[in-house]
Parts: C-alpha cells; structure tokens; sequence
C-alpha cells in the first residue's frame, strides 16, 4: 500500500475528491493548511506573502493504483498544460502495516 499525500491548491480540492470517488477511491483524508515551497511565500505589488493557504489530501491506496490517483491530481491541479509555481506537490509513501482499530485487522 501507498499513502499518498497532496499538497495542492485550495479551489482544486472538491474537483480531486470527486473524482477519485468517480474512479472508485472513497476514502480521503482532507485539511486545509498554510505553507510554502521552495520559493519561500510569494510576492505581489511589493507585499510578501508568506505563508500560502493550501489543501493536504492524504490518500491510503493499494500500489496498483497510486499512479492512476497521482496522474488524476495531476491532470487537475496543473494550471494549463506547463504548470505553475504553487500548483502542489505530491508524496507516495510507502505504508508498512494497516490496523483497523474497531475489529483489530492486520494488513501487512
């Protein structure tokens, strides 16, 4: 299994929840959060910014289907077709055990 976290912008995240429920990935962990990347805040009119409100989607799926959920966030928060600085950023982890609390399942 993968934990796939998304770093992405705010305005994308219903469009990305619903269409990884239309390809059958139902559970998502969303919040909304501030940060920076690489180009430490952004700069406009001579007022910088700092920190930059974002969305954090963490998704817990099987390895068979990380890409297609990576390429899915992808294809909708890059902004036209080269991207744009503070479009996201994505993570795949990999997930060494899974324990459902309610009825004690492992999952290796």
């Amino acid at each position: 299994m993968k934990m796939i976290k998304a770093y992405i912008r705010p305005q994308n995240e219903r469009e990305v929840l619903n269409a990884l429920t239309q390809n059958g990935i139902n559970g998502a962990t969303f919040k909304n959060i501030l940060g920076r990347g690489k180009q430490r805040g952004l700069k406009v009119s001579g007022v910088y910014y700092d920190e930059i409100p974002k969305s954090l989607l963490m998704i817990a799926v099987e390895d068979s289907k990380a890409e297609m959920v990576k390429a899915l966030i992808i294809s909708i928060c890059r902004q036209e077709k080269t991207g744009a600085y503070g479009d996201g950023k994505i993570f795949a982890i990999p997930i060494e055990k899974v324990v459902t609390i309610s009825s004690g399942e492992r999952n290796n």
